[in-house]
């Protein structure tokens, strides 16, 4: 469980309306609405996590972080999830379920398991229910599009400026280039890998 004490606030006399913060968010709180005749960048207090990317990188510094009047607590309910279904999709994703996956918050491949259980079905909605994502915004993407795939969940185009792209894992190197790179040592990485985090596609 995390809790946030801090809320993205949009300066509108500074705001050009440009649209960067909602390309951004990684959690997908701002919008872009008409004010008075001008196009204006809105934050949703209710799904806004302070993640202070809008406030780096707006072109006109028109977002600043307020204390929030009363703190947002975001996390998964993981008792109300099977420990079973939660091991098929880390298993299917050779992730550990204690492991961490988002550094920033200590998100857990347990608790994005759990999420994606209880319907979450983008990297967006992951955010949303565990904070993964809302610290360096970068690090961690790989390890949630692993666990969405292995529960079945195909991706789309990510909205605006985020990047949905994966790491290439041992699991993922085909067997032709194990066998034509032998001096890679692949095969054995790949037996060795598959002690520690079994299952998924062998």
């Amino acid at each position: 469980m995390r809790i946030v004490n801090q809320v993205a606030v949009i300066d509108e006399e500074k705001c050009t309306g440009c649209g960067t913060c909602v390309k951004l968010c990684p959690v997908e709180a701002i919008s872009l609405e008409k004010k008075a005749g001008k196009r204006l960048a809105f934050v949703d207090n209710e799904i806004c996590l302070a993640c202070t990317i809008c406030f780096s990188r707006c072109p006109e510094h028109a977002v600043k972080m307020v204390k929030r009047e009363s703190p947002l607590r975001v996390g998964v309910d993981i008792e109300a999830v099977s420990e079973k279904e939660i091991a098929e999709i880390c298993q299917a994703a050779h992730m550990l379920p204690e492991q961490i996956v988002c550094y920033c918050h200590r998100v857990t491949a347990r608790e994005i398991a759990a999420a994606i259980i209880q319907g979450a079905k983008t990297p967006e909605d992951i955010s949303r229910a565990t904070a993964a994502r809302t610290g360096c915004g970068v690090l961690c993407i790989s390890g949630v599009i692993r666990l969405l795939r292995a529960a079945g969940i195909e991706l789309n185009k990510a909205p605006g400026y985020q990047w949905y792209g994966a790491k290439v894992a041992i699991w993922d190197i085909p067997l032709e280039l194990q066998k034509k790179y032998p001096e890679y040592y692949l095969a054995e990485d790949l037996r060795d890998m598959d002690n520690l985090f079994s299952g998924g596609d062998k």
